[in-house]
């Protein structure tokens, strides 16, 4: 034989396919059992093996196993294997003839192998060889109960077969459904993925913003609209937001418990609810906000679908209408006083004509109605365009502990523990939307940049002539050699860049704002133990005198 027959050979018997072990699983069952029992009959009656039949039997049963460990099954066709079924019927017939001991319930195993893998005019054939060793032994050693036995015999392992035979056609017919019923659900799978591939497609490519939300507040899904107005990751939008939501515009912040986000998740439906968004880039954005409950069917859980529609353009040509109707009534307004003071005036003289004075008289009642038009004008256009002053005397443990808040979530959600310690009111005269930015940078990059099992600690205190805020955390930390740049625009040290996404903007313009507070932002790092940020404001009577000093310089 050549090298590649061998080659060929060891292949075969090194990977045999399905069918040839299911061979060789069947035969080895009998196999086995014939040594078991042979090994018992030497140990017990080992006479028997005297008699030239039962030697003959059991090594026929050893010879035909070896021999189907030895034959090629997947080069021969399907029916070929049906030589070892009825080899072994016949050598348990030269096991089970003239003995003492009844072995014709080894008939079993070929019955069965024939029921389960072959049709019913094999299965016959099997039987029919079956009686027909029966007849045979009978003959050569009668008895009465001969024919009973061979009645019993062939009874017992006809239900046997008819048995395996049905067992295994209701597993084929089952094992085919199966194949059916998954063929149809990877179909099903197949076009409901496409459908949400269309769905999210169709979201992506609308103005407006989505997102589903679960009865527990969790994000499913978010648009690409609603991610880049709230500044978030599409694939994570659990992280923290990079927008913040005001009562108006350079207003408060909106509490945590009345942010539309909380309130949809709470369960709560509304319409056309209006917050001001300051976004990541700088920009304020009026947002138009709408909660929606989602129809359910068997078991999915409710959901809620958020619905954010910017409305900037509408707002800003509000305002923009509100300015020119201001401006105009106040212009209208002097003019029309100088037209009625004169007229007044006129009509004081003795020296006028009748139609004069009525003339005057005319102008003065339709000027005295455009000057209430005027006021009324004025007065709305006020109405819906006031301001605010720069600063205000405000506590700053209120933003603290609403930017403190608001970060919880995702505190929790990267298993970093938030602890906050206020003891007191920290009052300053200040810019409390500028603040409230400060504090959630700092609280920002404390989390984002400290790994699981971490801490970010918030500690507020006052002094004589001060109010200090220190962030610390456990974070990845900032090389010494990366300190002195870290307040440089769009600079991030290489570890920032890995852990996680970010413009570099956040701390300098901190810094621009505590220092325009008249106060100081320091920050004392150590690479791989953690990152101190500290600030420190005027105390609210020490503002007051600068703001005063400056005022009068």
């Amino acid at each position: 034989m050549s090298s590649g027959g061998i080659a060929g050979a060891t292949f075969d018997v090194g990977t045999p396919d399905a069918r040839t072990r299911s061979i060789w699983l069947t035969q080895m069952v009998l196999a086995a059992s014939v040594v078991t029992i042979s090994v018992l009959v030497l140990a017990l009656q080992p006479v028997l093996f005297a008699r030239w039949n039962y030697a003959l039997g059991t090594l026929a049963i050893i010879v035909i196993s070896v021999g189907a460990l030895a034959v090629p099954w997947s080069r021969l066709p399907a029916n070929a294997v049906l030589v070892l079924p009825f080899a072994d019927t016949v050598a348990i017939g030269f096991m089970a003839s003239n003995t003492d001991l009844r072995f014709s319930y080894l008939w079993v195993f070929p019955v069965m192998w024939v029921g389960m893998h072959f049709g019913g005019i094999v299965l016959a054939a099997m039987l029919a060889t079956v009686g027909a060793i029966l007849l045979v032994d009978s003959a050569l050693s009668p008895s009465s109960a001969s024919a009973l036995r061979i009645l019993i015999v062939l009874l017992s392992l006809t239900f046997i077969g008819i048995t395996a035979h049905l067992a295994l056609r209701r597993t084929r017919a089952l094992r085919r459904l199966l194949r059916r019923q998954a063929g149809r659900l990877t179909v099903t799978l197949d076009r409901r993925s496409n459908q949400e591939r269309r769905t999210t497609e169709i979201l992506n490519g609308v103005d407006t913003g989505v997102a589903q939300l679960s009865v527990d507040g969790q994000v499913l899904t978010v648009n690409d609209a609603y991610a880049r107005l709230y500044g978030l990751d599409p694939l994570e939008p659990m992280l923290p937001a990079g927008s913040v939501e005001y009562t108006a515009r350079r207003g408060m912040p909106v509490p945590l418990s009345e942010r539309p986000f909380v309130r949809a998740a709470r369960g709560e439906t509304f319409i056309d609810a209006s917050v001001w968004l300051f976004t990541r880039e700088g920009e304020w954005r009026a947002l138009s906000i709408t909660a929606k409950r989602l129809g359910t069917s068997g078991d999915e859980a409710p959901t809620v679908l958020l619905l954010v529609h910017d409305v900037t353009a509408i707002a800003e040509a509000q305002r923009e209408r509100e300015q020119i109707t201001a401006m105009a009534s106040h212009e209208l307004k002097h003019p029309l006083t100088v037209m009625i003071g004169n007229a007044e005036l006129a009509l004081e003289m003795d020296t006028l004509e009748p139609r004069t004075r009525q003339r005057f008289e005319a102008i003065v009642n339709a000027s005295e109605r455009m000057l209430t038009m005027t006021n009324s004008m004025l007065s709305l256009a006020r109405k819906g365009f006031t301001g605010r002053e720069d600063v205000d005397d405000i506590d700053l443990r209120q933003i603290l502990v609403d930017s403190v808040q608001s970060f919880r979530p995702t505190a929790a959600a990267n298993e970093v523990q938030l602890d906050l310690r206020i003891d007191e009111p920290l009052p300053v005269i200040a810019d409390g939307f500028r603040l409230r930015q400060v504090v959630d940078n700092i609280v920002s990059n404390a989390i984002k940049y400290t790994p699981r099992d971490g801490r970010v600690q918030i500690i507020g205190s006052i002094a004589s002539d001060s109010v200090s805020l220190t962030v610390r955390d456990t974070g990845i930390g900032i090389a010494a050699d990366d300190l002195p740049n870290i307040m440089t625009p769009y600079f991030r040290t290489a570890e920032a860049k890995q852990k996680a996404g970010g413009t570099g903007l956040g701390l300098g313009i901190s810094h621009e704002i505590v220092s325009a507070h008249g106060g100081s932002l320091t920050i004392d790092s150590e690479a791989g133990v953690g990152t101190t940020v500290a600030v420190q404001l005027p105390r609210s009577g020490d503002a007051g005198r600068r703001t005063s000093t400056k005022a009068h310089s």
